[in-house]
């Protein structure tokens, strides 16, 4: 098989955990099965989120490389940003406004773009050294880009190929970093045009995203735009067995980072009003809360309530073995969260909070895996509880299988390197290896 050498440009990487960091792993784990020798450039970031089980997930042939970044430490940045954020009155206020606003414009478009000049450097000398054909570009953060950008400028006989894992412009950049502010916006306008023009493929992971960003360009070829979902990694669930929660309740279990686009408020506030079934009911949330949530969500509420901090991917797993229902809110039409492709791998039932119209919904409808409920119908809410319930947490419909196994990482692995040969102009000498492992029912 023929060998392409190629640069995955990640900011996150393990020991890095979390959901963000996968899409990272299963290039890194699966491409070199395709005919690719992967280099890996990333930050020695500093996160709250650290799992040293995924770098076993890592081929030892893959060579990782780690620079350092100016970005602070993650809690020593949320702790001056919220400062500077808080409000306050007269010329103080007024000053730190001006302060703040100076600072969000010389780390835009998001406080990751300090890693730029380390990168730019150890990319350069990658490059040159290696004979490197192909640069991969995974965001967010989109700051990345801008990494992407010098470096076709400098090499422009470069594959670039950009990778979006949320769209930016509809979504990203209203909903977390400097989110409001008209400067950013504008700013991430410009690079996602450059991005967008100087590249050589636009891969998006779900259809609506990938619509929202082809339609802004639309005097570029569509044969540029590529779509690669987001999906779960087989060998990670080989031993997936169901074990009981040793509670008497309904288990309902919701894993990861709970922020504004996943807001449990709409399912917690429904719970309550059923007084008949609530107290039979359990919710667990395990993983990190973001620091702007108004944890308050979770208070005074009539049912059991419990809340487990971050854990690594593998206890992450034991959770979800051990509840009844999974439980997934998001209020987003066009992004669909990393954790769903997890959640369809488990085999067990999901109440999806979603709007009929979203990408989500369309992937738990396609596979017959739960219940979707408009997140704003509180009485549609308290009526698929009651079925839950009533149900005693099984789904009534049996699972399309054939539409979750669309999403194993190996085979969506092929289908990238598909997609990179394409452009490298390969398409006549390409060789996909399409593995045939998959969960079974």
């Amino acid at each position: 098989m023929h060998v392409d050498k190629i640069l995955l440009i990640s900011c996150y990487f393990p020991p890095v955990g979390g959901i963000h960091v996968q899409r990272a792993v299963s290039l890194a784990r699966y491409l070199p099965e395709n005919g690719f020798k992967v280099f890996v450039l990333t930050a020695r970031s500093s996160v709250p989120l650290i799992d040293k089980e995924l770098l076993r997930m890592i081929p030892d042939d893959v060579e990782v490389h780690r620079t350092w970044t100016l970005e602070p430490p993650f809690h020593l940045r949320k702790r001056v940003w919220s400062r500077l954020s808080s409000q306050s009155h007269g010329v103080g206020a007024k000053f730190k406004s001006v302060f703040t606003r100076k600072i969000k414009r010389h780390i835009c478009p998001d406080p990751q773009v300090l890693w730029y000049p380390f990168a730019i450097r150890r990319a350069t000398k990658l490059i040159r050294k290696e004979g490197i054909r192909t640069i991969l570009v995974t965001t967010p953060p989109f700051s990345a880009f801008l990494i992407a950008n010098e470096l076709k400028r400098r090499f422009p006989h470069l594959c670039a190929i950009a990778d979006i894992r949320d769209e930016w412009l509809q979504y990203f950049v209203k909903e977390f970093v400097f989110r409001g502010d008209d400067y950013i916006v504008a700013r991430a306008a410009e690079i996602e045009r450059t991005t967008v023009e100087s590249c050589d493929r636009i891969v998006a992971v779900s259809a609506a995203s990938l619509n929202a960003t082809r339609s802004r360009y639309p005097e570029q070829p569509g044969g540029k735009f590529a779509l690669i979902p987001n999906g779960y990694d087989p060998a990670a669930f080989s031993e997936f067995r169901s074990r009981s929660h040793g509670s008497d309740k309904l288990v309902f279990t919701y894993t990861g980072t709970v922020y504004r686009p996943c807001s449990p408020k709409p399912y917690l506030d429904a719970l309550d009003g059923l007084a008949q079934i609530r107290s039979c009911v359990e919710t667990r949330f395990v993983g990190r809360v973001a620091e702007e949530f108004d944890r308050g969500v979770f208070e005074n509420r009539h049912s059991l309530v419990r809340l487990v901090d971050y854990v690594p991917q593998k206890d992450s797993f034991r959770y979800m073995e051990e509840t009844d229902v999974l439980l997934l809110p998001w209020v987003d039409r066009v992004n669909i969260p990393g954790k769903l492709f997890e959640y369809l791998a488990t085999g067990k039932p999901i109440l999806a909070l979603c709007y009929p119209d979203s990408e989500v919904a369309r992937v738990v409808q396609q596979t017959a895996s739960g219940w979707c409920v408009n997140p704003d119908d509180v009485a549609g809410i308290q009526l698929a509880l009651t079925e839950v319930y009533a149900h005693g947490g099984k789904y009534p419909r049996g699972r399309n299988w054939q539409a979750i196994r669309r999403y194993e990482r190996p085979r969506l692995a092929a289908e990238y390197a598909q997609v990179i040969r394409g452009a490298l102009g390969q398409d006549e000498v390409c060789r996909v290896v399409v593995p045939t492992e998959s969960v079974t029912a």
